[in-house]
């Protein structure tokens, strides 16, 4: 009994010693290293283990957004914008003014750099890296916050799951492509024109419509622009518009329609202007084309006058003057003058006058005869060719009264004028060929008296004319 109590002493002890040596190790573990000693994650997780109780790191990423790129995935050689949300004790304990850089230091993404960002909160800072370059070899974007208090400098590194880091596919070299044949370019030119007529009149207004043509080819002329130069001709001008016109892109074997509105002086000369039509484009050879336009005066020829008998005796003969003149600018071609009407005794008398020069005056004279007694109705047409070349005729009426021939009184004849061959058988009375003599000789008479009288009436008219002409 005395054994069993000494033995169950010793062991005892023994347990008791063991204890005391397994508690003096404890202590000594735990009081070992740095309690000073910190470590800032990434992700805001201190790297020891989870079930030792640590401080929090003094800057950690809150939240990140990557924006921009397009597709599924941020891809090699695409540029996105990546904010990053950091919570940051050690900026938010500093004192005084203390700015915050944030730079890229990680080359699987290019180069950037965020300068002096104002805190969101007393502890929250924000960093926008915008157009940054995934270049590839890792996801992680690292990142390095200078302190311009001079605080120790933090890097933060995030693994962005968007970016995909797959090397892109070889592109497929292109086939050379065939030889192409040179541009044949075509040639733009005036294919025809018009103007409303054969010839422009002087001071009025007409419109030019040119038809523009492209030659052959196998390219298209491009900015084709049209000009209109008068050269020297200073009394024409544009009524309307612009000298120059643009037209665009003119195809091969293509047509386009150009006017312009234009006037003459009313002064100028009568013949043709000339105008020149350049045509140029960026890519064709400039060209030009002379046109030419007849321009004319106005018709100004009239008849001023004319002069008829009133009453004619049947079987006499009367004279008709008609008097003209050409005001215009232009000369009168072709002049010729004709003479109709009803109860005439020598219709169809025409004559032809040539040429009647611009300012000029003349007159015309036709005999006049009747068929019968009554009214003589006449008209004398004056015909000629103006400056277009066109037939102009002009129509003067006239009219006159036609009295039978007067009987003569026989105690009014000469006695010496009877055939003393008669006899005491001859009637008392005129022969027959004494009333032929006498009335032959009051026509004569009658005749000269009328042309007498025309003669003076014509030259008073003419220098009533020149007084007229003399006035303007």
């Amino acid at each position: 009994m005395k054994k069993v109590s000494k033995f169950m002493s010793v062991a005892l002890v023994l347990a008791l010693a063991l204890s005391l040596f397994a508690g003096l190790n404890v202590f000594a573990e735990e009081g070992s290293g740095d309690p000073t000693t910190k470590t800032s994650a990434a992700n805001g997780v201190n790297p020891a283990d989870a079930s030792t109780p640590t401080e929090p790191p003094a800057a950690y990423i809150a939240s990140y957004t990557v924006s921009g790129y397009d597709g599924g995935h941020y891809g090699r050689g695409e540029r996105a914008d990546i904010t990053v949300v950091v919570v940051d004790e050690q900026a938010a304990n500093s004192t005084g003014d203390n700015t915050i850089t944030a730079r890229i230091n990680t080359p699987a993404f290019s180069q950037n750099t965020v300068k002096d960002i104002a805190p969101d909160s007393d502890k929250k800072y924000t960093f926008l890296f915008r157009n940054v370059e995934f270049l590839g070899g890792s996801t992680t974007f690292s990142f390095e916050m200078i302190y311009s208090d001079g605080s120790p400098m933090v890097t933060l590194s995030q693994n962005l799951s968007m970016c995909d880091d797959t090397a892109p596919a070889e592109p497929t070299p292109s086939p050379t492509p065939a030889p192409t044949a040179e541009p044949d370019l075509p040639k733009v030119m005036v294919k025809d024109f018009s103007f409303g007529g054969t010839s422009v009149e002087a001071g009025k207004e007409f419109t030019l419509d040119l038809t523009l043509f492209t030659t052959s080819g196998n390219t298209n002329l491009e900015d084709v622009m049209v000009g209109l130069n008068f050269g020297e001709a200073k009394n024409v001008s544009l009524a309307s518009g612009s000298m120059n016109t643009y037209v665009g892109t003119l195809a091969p074997g293509a047509t386009k329609h150009i006017t312009y509105k234009i006037i003459t002086d009313a002064t100028i000369e009568p013949g043709a202007i000339g105008i020149t039509v350049q045509l140029t484009s960026k890519n064709g050879e400039p060209n030009s084309s002379p046109i030419s336009i007849p321009v004319t005066q106005p018709d100004r020829f009239e008849i001023t006058g004319i002069e008829a008998p009133e009453t004619i005796m049947l079987g006499e003969e009367g004279y008709l003057s008609v008097t003209f003149v050409n005001k215009g600018k232009s000369p009168v071609n072709n002049l010729s003058a004709e003479i109709e009407g009803t109860n005439l005794a020598n219709p169809g008398q025409s004559q032809f006058l040539g040429n009647i020069a611009a300012g000029t005056e003349n007159s015309v004279d036709f005999s006049v005869m009747a068929s019968a007694e009554g009214t003589i109705n006449g008209k004398v047409l004056l015909s000629y060719e103006d400056a277009k070349g066109e037939i102009v005729t002009l129509e003067k009426e006239f009219s006159c009264m036609v009295q039978a021939m007067p009987e003569m009184d026989p105690g009014m004849m000469d006695p010496g004028m009877m055939d003393p061959t008669m006899g005491d058988d001859v009637k008392s009375g005129m022969p027959w060929w004494g009333w032929l003599l006498i009335a032959l000789g009051v026509a004569a008479v009658a005749a000269a008296v009328v042309l007498v009288v025309l003669k003076k009436k014509k030259a008073k008219k003419l220098a009533e004319l020149e007084d007229d002409d003399e006035d303007i």
